[in-house]
């Protein structure tokens, strides 16, 4: 039987050089540029009209094991269709009903039940049922069912070839060991390496063609051709263009790049400014802000401190702590003021030093007490205060800074730099709060805010500027602001 594991988030580890992948998460159909990518992923299909990756349908799908391992779909009477709700199943085994729906594993002997009424792998009495509890991975051994978690638990080799991401038995020894890339004899399994049977940590691998040998690797220098099946689907190649781009993480739809903070509703004097700014709303003759609950898009909603983009709503903030994420990226999408917390499960609103961080996941992405970006320098190590965009050497968090761009390395962005689509602003580097107008003429050129017309002051400086009786002026905001993650093309809603 084949289990899919379905992947919500991400996170990744820097150990000695080999990065760690964890893969609670994946990325969807929608984040697949390239075709090649799309057909390796069995819950999507590529639109050669469109040129788009799209969540193929349920009733599409011909595969009972591929039907039953996709969360939104339910093989019954021989067919696949969208999936309903677990009682509507008729499965008088859990096996039964495994075999019908990945959300229902388990059955009151007459219809199957959701996955929170599974048993724990200890609750199974016979070894036909012992395969996955709600606990995770089970293994049958002394007569009684228990929850794997080492590779050596397994006593024989069908056992331990249930899970070969992870396990693998030694002819030799006789007994089960951890897999590891360098013991991965053909190029076709030279993809990933599970942590242990039930760990949501994977070690990249990539084969070496030169020395004919699979051995561990980065996904930052992974080919379009392996990057998403080298990483389990985790990443993706960045550019629809095979010979362009690079590999990259599949963060979260909320996660934003970073802007700048627009100007405040009560500095807007013109009906039409306000009127391009959807946190705001013209009332009475003044710019008012709008309550959290009337801003619909993510990125409006995160540039009020009160408010926090959770659950696709806008509702009003109450603490980091009780907001559930998996990386400082998604925190901050959720409300400026968050960073993960050190469950890396959670967000926090407790800054730490740079210094004190002892991961890359918790170091890049977060911020000090002064506000200051971190980045996990490879060489010393450790985790330091971010100066140069040269410094970062993961390509994702090089392109979330609002400062750099990934090219091979990580550098500065300047006007000259950025094309047509790209063409709006940037931070003059990692660190600073100064940001640099760009503006489409011939090509992307520098643009100087104090040029611009009454008419033209607020849209074309992207919200950061209003119009102050004779001049366009740059607003002001308080000493502790720092950029937050939005994108400021969906608050400025009309150009000029």
């Amino acid at each position: 039987m084949t289990y899919r594991v379905l992947l919500i988030s991400l996170l990744v580890y820097s150990i000695n050089c080999n990065v760690i992948i964890r893969t609670d998460a994946r990325c969807v159909c929608k984040q697949w540029k390239l075709a090649l990518e799309c057909a390796n992923d069995q819950d999507c299909i590529w639109n050669s009209n469109t040129k788009t990756c799209e969540q193929e349908e349920c009733s599409s799908i011909k595969s009972q094991s591929i039907c039953s391992a996709d969360e939104g779909c339910q093989y019954r009477d021989g067919k696949c269709e969208n999936f309903t709700k677990c009682e509507d199943l008729k499965g008088k085994t859990i096996n039964e009903c495994r075999f019908m729906s990945t959300n229902c594993r388990e059955s009151n002997g007459e219809h199957c039940l959701p996955n929170a009424q599974e048993r724990l792998c200890a609750q199974f009495t016979n070894e036909g049922e012992c395969i996955q509890g709600q606990d995770g991975f089970c293994l049958w051994s002394d007569s009684k069912c228990t929850l794997w978690s080492q590779c050596a638990q397994a006593n024989s080799k069908i056992q331990c070839e249930m899970l070969p991401q992870s396990c693998d038995w030694s002819a030799t020894l006789k007994i089960c060991l951890q897999k590891k890339c360098s013991e991965i004899d053909h190029e076709y399994d030279c993809v990933a390496v599970q942590e242990g049977p039930n760990s949501h940590l994977y070690e990249v691998c990539e084969w070496n063609y030169v020395l004919k040998q699979c051995e561990s690797s980065i996904p930052d220098i992974l080919t379009f051709d392996t990057c998403a099946s080298n990483t389990l689907l985790a990443y993706h190649w960045s550019s629809s263009n095979a010979s362009e781009g690079f590999c990259e993480q599949c963060l979260s739809p909320n996660v934003q790049k970073p802007s700048p903070k627009h100007c405040l509703c009560k500095s807007i004097s013109s009906q039409n400014d306000c009127q391009q700014n959807q946190t705001c709303i013209w009332r009475d003759g003044t710019c008012e802000e709008r309550k959290c609950a009337e801003i619909d898009p993510p990125q409006a909603c995160i540039q009020l401190e009160h408010c926090a983009w959770f659950a696709n709503a806008c509702v009003e903030f109450t603490q980091c702590e009780n907001y559930k994420a998996f990386s400082n990226l998604e925190c901050q999408s959720i409300n400026k003021k968050c960073l993960l917390s050190d469950t890396l499960e959670t967000c926090t609103s407790k800054y730490q030093e740079c210094k004190t961080h002892k991961t890359d996941d918790k170091c890049n992405g977060s911020k000090d007490s002064k506000s200051e970006q971190c980045y996990w320098d490879e060489k010393l190590n450790s985790c330091q205060v971010w100066t140069q965009c040269s410094q970062q050497k993961q390509a994702t968090y090089c392109e979330y800074s609002g400062a750099c761009f990934w090219e091979g390395e990580c550098k500065q962005i300047e006007c000259k730099l950025l094309n047509e689509h790209q063409c709006t602003h940037y931070l003059t580097s990692p660190n600073s709060k100064t940001w640099k107008y760009c503006m489409l003429f011939d090509t992307c050129k520098d643009l100087d805010p104090d040029l611009l017309t009454k008419d033209e002051c607020y849209a074309l400086s992207y919200g950061l500027s209003t119009w102050n009786s004779s001049k366009c002026q740059q607003c002001t905001f308080p000493d502790d602001y720092t950029p937050i993650l939005s994108f400021i093309g969906m608050i400025i809603i009309t150009m000029l």
